[in-house]
């Protein structure tokens, strides 16, 4: 199989070079090397960021640009966004984008057609911003497109400035060249189809950690997303708060209302859900109507705090309630660990809210007509005792 791929390596780098007059046997071995090491990066990982990267590094060592950059097009704005960027401080280029056929880069991606050009100053496709932003001088470009398997361009590969070699008088510029064009072109063409295939594999994945009914993450991920914050805790130290929810007397809304009413009811749980909780905390639907809320770095009063705002939300929605008649309401176990007992944090969660479900909830927690009832009774039940 390695030799089959090293074959088809080798014919693609000849019948790219038969296209350039003057290339020789070494010539044909030097992109054989590259085009080995990009084959390898392309079929060893399905992460489309761990495959831009590598391939830049590669791009890099190979055609030595003084600055070398890979753009992504938007689908809705057909803008092109910096991706990865090499040579240069990256963070001033995070919220930049060039517009539809902006400078060479816009060009090539408006026209599918790679670039070379010796000298900017006399290319009137050449735009000056970037160079404006990061205060560095562009004069020779080589920019091809990335192709995916449909032959959709999906970015851009743009080197800036080749660094001239060892053998030449310092000082003196040095041009991109049009073999340089070609293999680059060959280049965006495989990492095209690389890239899309690892985006496919990525919806895949992620499609997968997605509840379909709530669009809320699943159990699956926050399986996953427990496990590496549980080792962060135990490495470093700090708290983590859990809330455990459940939507009281579900059954009932299901037999009374219907499913679909049932479906819309955990969807509004959901939407309130998110609405209440922080950036950096995670919400998932754990099975049915449970629903469980990981808080890193977080003790019990935050988590109390995000319980508060659940309940508020919750009993706005009652009000305007766009489901006939259903008044919801919801248990919430809530509970706090350290690296003495993070192991034991969702167990203690889940004892919290059979308590909460079990027992009468505070007349402020509230929210239901349903609750109402089950606070009287368990009440006077209590006073009977």
């Amino acid at each position: 199989m390695q030799q089959n791929v090293k074959s088809v390596v080798y014919k693609v780098i000849t019948q790219s070079m038969r296209m350039i007059k003057g290339i020789d046997t070494t010539s044909v071995n030097r992109q054989y090397d590259i085009f080995s090491n990009i084959g390898q990066i392309l079929t060893s990982s399905l992460d489309p960021d761990e495959v831009f990267r590598r391939v830049m590094q590669v791009i890099g060592e190979y055609f030595a640009p003084q600055y070398w950059s890979l753009l992504l097009m938007e689908d809705d704005t057909e803008r092109l966004k910096f991706e990865i960027v090499m040579g240069v401080n990256a963070e001033k280029l995070i919220a930049f984008s060039l517009g539809p056929g902006e400078g060479i880069a816009g060009w090539v991606c408006q026209n599918g057609e790679p670039l070379v050009i010796a000298d900017v100053r006399y290319d009137k496709r050449f735009s000056p911003r970037v160079d404006e932003l990061l205060g560095f001088t562009t004069r020779s470009v080589v920019c091809v497109p990335l192709l995916n398997g449909r032959n959709k361009i999906i970015g851009v590969i743009e080197l800036i400035n080749k660094i001239p070699s060892s053998q030449r008088a310092s000082g003196t510029n040095e041009s991109f060249t049009d073999i340089d064009m070609a293999l680059l072109s060959s280049i965006g063409v495989f990492t095209g189809i690389a890239a899309e295939n690892a985006f496919l594999h990525q919806q895949v994945v992620e499609m997968a950690m997605i509840d379909s009914l709530t669009g809320l993450n699943n159990r699956l991920y926050f399986n996953q997303a427990f496990d590496r914050e549980v080792e962060r805790v135990l490495r470093y130290g700090h708290n983590i708060c859990v809330l455990m929810i459940d939507v009281d007397d579900f059954k009932m809304v299901n037999d009374t209302y219907g499913h679909l009413a049932g479906d819309e009811v955990l969807r509004a749980i959901a939407g309130i859900l998110q609405s209440a909780v922080r950036k950096s905390d995670v919400v998932a639907r754990y099975g049915g109507d449970e629903f469980v809320i990981l808080m890193p770095m977080a003790n019990e009063a935050q988590g109390k705090a995000v319980a508060s705002r659940i309940r508020e939300f919750l009993g706005t929605w009652n009000e305007t309630s766009p489901v006939s008649a259903v008044q919801l309401g919801l248990s919430i176990g809530i509970h706090e660990a350290g690296p003495d007992n993070v192991k034991d944090i969702l167990i203690k969660a889940d004892e919290k809210l059979y308590r909460e479900k079990q027992h009468c909830k505070k007349a402020e927690d509230i929210v239901s007509e349903n609750q109402v009832r089950r606070y009287l009774r368990d009440t006077l039940v209590s006073e009977h005792d």
